[in-house]
């Protein structure tokens, strides 16, 4: 009997009230089933709360597994004088292999059943099935080929159910390494807005004719990353035909990243430097406001590995901390160098 003892504890260490199907009497099924209901009544009130109730849920879970741990225990370790015929049974009950191996099949099915269903109708109203996703998925591909009159690939879906609203990223089949966003509301069918293509094929070609500049004033030294906004409802993909329709339609963001030592001593000459970039960005960017950001990394930093990096994620150096930092919004107010703000880190 011991053998069966610790195999049913184990059962039921592993899933909740498994050791009860284990031994499998009446009784004990029906109290498996009960506790495994409890439990995925448990999960589904965890979710449908978004967790808020997580600090009683969670002991009672708890005390739940605790229950179905000891009940199997306390089961073979009973003993009545009044009941000789007790053990007799309990034996004839276990003396199946056949019997026990297909009733705890049932109670393992019946327990992953219990948790699967109280997850999947307890996070239900705050996610979005594969077959929902697949459709808003479809319609933006649709979407982005007739607006841009060319093939797209929504390669993720994601869905904010505080805002009713699906976050996608995309690219072009054209041009794969530009991944882009655009958002989807969860109406049938779904209206795709707020997508960032163009922003990014501008940048990307503001970020071409920045090289020339950064190499003359940072040589080896500079990296940049250009997003690129515009009023305007056109659709023209070339960065330098924008800005020709109105005043102020376009506003370009350059964000440097810069590996040089700065001090005390040569803080003024770097003020200089960035005065001097100010003065010649115009010539590169369209006209417009531009805004400039540039965060300082120590020179030791600039290595090819960490070159090759950044150029495969610009957002690379965030993880790690910059001694030195620029930020104007319009660079268009910086008349000289005592208007360049570096600030220490």
């Amino acid at each position: 009997m011991r053998k069966h003892q610790w195999f049913a504890a184990l059962l039921s260490l592993i899933c909740t009230g498994l050791g009860m199907f284990y031994i499998g009497t009446p009784g004990m099924i029906i109290g498996g089933v009960l506790l495994m209901a409890l439990q995925g009544a448990a999960l589904y009130i965890f979710f449908i709360t978004l967790g808020f109730l997580g600090l009683i849920i969670g002991p009672l879970v708890i005390v739940l597994h605790i229950v179905g741990l000891i009940i199997p225990i306390v089961y073979f370790n009973y003993r009545s004088p009044k009941k000789p015929m007790f053990d007799e049974k309990r034996r004839r009950q276990l003396s199946s292999p056949w019997k026990i191996i297909l009733r705890t099949l049932i109670g393992l099915a019946l327990f992953a059943g219990s948790i699967y269903g109280g997850y999947t109708w307890g996070s239900s109203p705050f996610m979005k099935t594969a077959a929902e996703k697949r459709v808003v998925q479809e319609a933006a591909e649709s979407y982005l080929e007739q607006k841009y009159s060319e093939p797209f690939k929504v390669t993720e879906v994601s869905y904010t159910w505080a805002v009713s609203s699906y976050n996608l990223r995309a690219h072009s089949e054209q041009a794969p390494d530009l991944e882009f966003t655009l958002n989807s509301d969860d109406g049938s069918p779904p209206t795709l807005s707020n997508d960032t293509y163009l922003n990014l094929l501008w940048g990307k070609q503001l970020e071409e004719q920045l090289k020339p500049l950064l190499d003359e004033l940072y040589p080896n030294q500079a990296f940049a990353q250009a997003y690129v906004f515009s009023d305007s409802e056109t659709l023209e993909r070339n960065y330098n035909s924008l800005g020709q329709e109105a005043d102020g339609a376009v506003r370009q963001n350059v964000s440097l990243i810069v590996f040089a030592d700065l001090t005390a001593a040569n803080l003024p000459e770097e003020q200089e430097r960035v005065l001097e970039l100010i003065r010649k960005l115009p010539s590169v960017t369209v006209k417009g406001e531009t805004d400039l950001q540039i965060n300082y990394y120590p020179s030791d930093l600039n290595t090819p590995d960490t070159a090759k990096k950044i150029g495969q994620d610009f957002d690379y150096m965030r993880g790690l901390p910059s001694t030195h930092f620029f930020r104007e919004f319009d660079i268009s107010k910086m008349a000289s160098a005592d208007d360049i703000e570096i600030r220490e880190m």
